[in-house]
């Protein structure tokens, strides 16, 4: 019986035991999550804290930008309404330096000129007279020009100018004319320019020299050039010709020939490059009429046609004797 007591004892006191054990394991998985629990919420507080703490400077930062924005745009705001705004004048690039030529003592006759070369404001410079020098004496001497009783050197100019040739190119010049209409020639010819008139080309006669004044004068006619002085006999008489004086310029010969009539109709002339410009009415460029500038200029200037004598008709020649 005492037996059973004991053994009953001894159960209950394991029972006890083994109660007391599971009792103190459930305990501290209490206590032990719980701690967890707890730290893990601290930590979560902490992190949230520390973002808290970040995104404050960035929102103070922001709001003082955006108060700093708005202070700078009511003081450019006062600004602009209490003080105007200056700006800084626009200066204009400088204008290209003009090459101009300064006249025509290094250009040769025959010379291709540029339009830019030119100052067209000043087109004296290129139109000149000089008296007849050493280099263009030895040109003329024995040919053109010839010692003789009624005009010495010093009654001769020599002309520098510029014309447009047919293909409406500038063109240097020479003529040699009478002294005494130095200037109106240089005129006449610089208003033909400024109207950009056409003139094939403009060489001292002898440049074509054959020997004698006469047939000299038909070679310059036969490549259509424009020239002045060349001392001979006027055509088919004896008499001293107004070109001999300097006096007479023959203008684009080919289209305005010296022609010969009978019963009024076009009867003789020379120069058969000339045959398509006897009809006076033809329109064809270069052909002086009333109408033509170039017959327009040189009359205001003084000149008498040749294209208004009776019979025959010098279509070429404009002239102006001197006393």
């Amino acid at each position: 019986m005492k037996n059973k007591k004991r053994i009953v004892s001894v159960l209950l006191a394991v029972l006890i035991v083994i109660l007391l054990a599971l009792l103190g394991g459930i305990l501290y998985q209490y206590f032990h999550v719980s701690r967890e629990l707890k730290e893990t919420k601290m930590g979560k507080e902490y992190q949230n804290e520390s973002r808290e703490e970040e995104r404050e400077p960035l929102i103070q930062t922001s709001e003082q930008q955006a108060d700093a924005e708005t202070d700078t745009t009511a003081d450019t705001e006062e600004t602009a309404d209490t003080v105007p705004m200056e700006t800084e004048p626009v200066q204009e690039a400088p204008a290209p330096e003009a090459n101009f030529l300064e006249g025509l003592t290094a250009s040769q006759p025959g010379d291709i000129l540029e339009s830019s070369q030119i100052n067209m404001e000043n087109l004296p410079l290129y139109f000149t007279a000089e008296e007849i020098s050493e280099e263009i004496l030895g040109r003329i001497n024995g040919k053109s020009y010839r010692d003789n009783p009624n005009i010495g050197l010093d009654q001769l100019r020599y002309l520098k100018m510029l014309h447009y040739n047919f293909e409406h190119q500038i063109q240097v010049g020479e003529m040699i004319v009478n002294a005494q209409i130095a200037e109106d020639v240089l005129g006449v010819f610089r208003e033909l320019f400024q109207n950009e008139y056409e003139i094939q080309s403009m060489y001292l006669i002898d440049n074509y020299w054959a020997g004698n004044g006469g047939d000299t004068d038909f070679a310059s006619i036969e490549v259509n050039n424009t020239s002045c002085f060349n001392y001979r006999e006027v055509t088919g008489g004896s008499s001293l010709s107004n070109h001999a004086y300097g006096c007479a310029i023959d203008i684009n010969p080919q289209q305005n020939p010296y022609v010969i009539y009978e019963n009024g109709a076009p009867s003789q002339w020379s120069h058969s490059n000339a045959d398509e410009f006897i009809d006076r009415e033809s329109g064809k460029a270069h052909v002086i009429t009333h109408e033509d500038l170039c017959y327009e200029i040189f009359s205001n200037y003084g000149f008498t046609w040749g294209g208004d004598w009776e019979n025959p008709k010098d279509f070429q020649h404009f002239e102006k004797p001197v006393v």
